[in-house]
C-alpha cells in the first residue's frame, strides 16, 4: 500500500473514531438525564438539546478550519492568540463572567456558557508553533523567551481564575512544542520544572485544591469529603463488570455521582456497558493519537509538524488526565474527556484540533515509492526486465 492511500485512509479512520466517540457520548448523556424523568421530558432533553447545537456549531468551525489553507491560520495566530486573552479576562467582569464552585471559568452570553480556556489552549498551540516555525534557527533566545513569556501570562490568568488544569495542560503543550522543535535541554528542561512545579505550589497554597490532593492521597479517609466523586466512581467501574449492568441502568447516576455528565462520564460507560466497551473508549483515543502522529511526520513544513504534535498531545494528554482521574491515578483536575463529556466548549476545542489535523493531512506529504527496474531470470541468455 503507497503512503498517499495511507494518508488518505487515516483521515477516514480518525473521522470515524471521533463520530463514534461523539454517539456514545450523545447516547450516555440521554441515558444519565433519564434520572430527570420525574420532572417532564423538558429536563431530560434540554442537555440534549444543548450539546446537539454545540455540535453543530463545533462541525461548522471543524469544515472551516479543515478548508482554509492553516498557513492562513499561522499569519494571524498573533491576533487569534490576543482574541481569545481578551475572552479569557472577560470572565473577571460582573454580570459576564460565572463563577461555578470557587473557579470564574465561564462567560454566559444568551443562556450560552463559554469556557475562553479552551479557546485560549488552541490559540496557543497555533501561535506558539508559528513563532518557533519562523525563529526554529535561533531557538536560545528569542525563540524560547517569548513563547515562553506568552504561556506564563495565560497560566496567571488561569491560576488567578482557579483553572490550574487548563494551566497545566498550556505548560504541557509548550513543553511538547520546545521539544519538537528540538530546543536544546538546558533551554527545555526548566520550562516543566518551573511549570508544574509552580502549580503544585500554588495549588497548596488553595484550600480547595489541597483538599482535593489530599483526598488523592488518602483517599479511604476522605471519601466522605473531596474524595467522594472518585469513590462513587470506583464504585460504578467496578459494578460494570466486563459486561455492564444494561443501557440506562447505572445506579451511580442517581445522584450519587455529581458529575456524571461531565468530567465523571466514564465511569457511566462502565457500569452500563461494561469493561469492553471501556476498552474500547481506550483504544479509540490511542486510533486518535496515532493518527494524528500520522499527520504530523508527513505535514509539508515545520510548523505544520509543531502544530500537528502539539495538538495532538493537548487532546491526548487532556483524555489521558481524565482517564487516570476517574480511575484515582491522578488528583481531580476538572478535565472534561474529549468528545463524550457534556460541554460545548471542550467540544468546540476538540473540533477545531481535528479541523486543524484534517488540513494538515489533506495538504500532507507522501511520496510514492519511484519505480525500480531490475531483470529477472528466465533461461540461458535470457532475462525479463520488470518495473518494482
Amino acid at each position: 500500500m503507497n503512503p498517499s492511500t495511507i494518508q488518505r485512509q487515516v483521515g477516514y479512520v480518525l473521522l470515524v473514531t471521533v463520530l463514534s466517540l461523539m454517539v456514545l457520548g450523545i447516547v450516555m448523556l440521554l441515558s444519565i438525564s433519564g434520572k430527570l424523568a420525574a420532572e417532564g421530558s423538558g429536563a431530560i432533553y434540554g442537555a440534549l438539546q444543548k450539546q446537539g447545537a454545540w455540535m453543530i456549531l463545533g462541525g461548522i468551525a471543524c469544515a472551516v478550519v479543515s478548508r482554509v489553507d492553516y498557513h492562513w491560520f499561522v499569519r494571524r495566530s498573533g491576533w487569534i492568540l490576543a482574541g481569545a486573552a481578551f475572552l479569557l479576562l472577560l470572565v473577571f467582569v460582573p454580570h459576564l463572567g460565572k463563577k461555578v464552585n470557587g473557579s470564574w471559568r465561564w462567560i454566559s452570553v444568551g443562556g450560552m456558557t463559554l469556557q475562553p480556556s479552551e479557546v485560549v489552549k488552541w490559540a496557543l498551540v497555533l501561535f506558539t508553533a508559528s513563532w518557533l516555525g519562523r525563529y526554529q534557527r535561533r531557538l536560545l533566545w528569542k525563540g524560547v523567551l517569548v513563547p515562553f513569556a506568552v504561556t506564563v501570562g495565560l497560566v496567571l490568568v488561569l491560576v488567578v481564575s482557579r483553572d490550574l488544569g487548563s494551566a497545566a495542560l498550556l505548560c504541557t503543550a509548550l513543553t511538547v512544542l520546545l521539544f519538537v522543535a528540538g530546543t536544546p535541554k538546558r533551554y527545555l528542561l526548566p520550562v516543566p520544572l518551573l511549570g508544574f512545579g509552580g502549580l503544585f505550589a500554588m495549588a497548596l497554597a488553595m484550600p480547595e485544591r489541597r483538599a482535593r490532593l489530599l483526598a488523592f492521597l488518602h483517599p479511604e479517609e476522605s471519601k466522605a469529603g473531596k474524595g467522594y466523586q472518585v469513590y462513587q466512581a470506583l464504585i460504578a467501574l467496578g459494578s460494570g463488570g466486563p459486561t455492564g449492568l444494561g443501557l440506562g441502568n447505572s445506579r451511580q447516576k442517581m445522584y450519587y455521582l455529581p458529575e456524571a455528565p461531565t468530567d465523571f462520564i466514564f465511569p457511566i460507560v462502565g457500569e452500563e456497558m461494561g469493561l469492553w466497551v471501556s476498552l474500547a473508549v481506550v483504544l479509540a483515543f490511542l486510533v486518535i493519537l496515532l493518527c494524528g502522529g500520522w499527520i504530523t511526520l508527513h505535514a509539508p513544513d515545520p510548523t505544520g509538524v509543531l502544530l500537528g504534535a502539539g495538538l495532538t498531545s493537548l487532546m491526548a494528554v487532556q483524555a489521558m488526565v481524565n482517564l487516570c482521574v476517574v480511575t484515582a491515578l491522578l488528583p481531580n483536575k476538572g478535565l472534561p474527556l474529549p468528545f463524550i463529556s457534556y460541554g460545548g466548549s471542550n467540544l468546540l476545542f476538540c473540533f477545531l484540533c481535528v479541523g486543524m489535523l484534517f488540513n494538515l493531512q489533506r495538504q500532507g506529504v507522501c511520496e510514492d515509492p519511484e519505480p525500480v527496474e531490475t531483470i529477472l531470470p528466465q533461461g540461458r541468455g535470457q532475462g525479463a526486465t520488470v518495473r518494482i
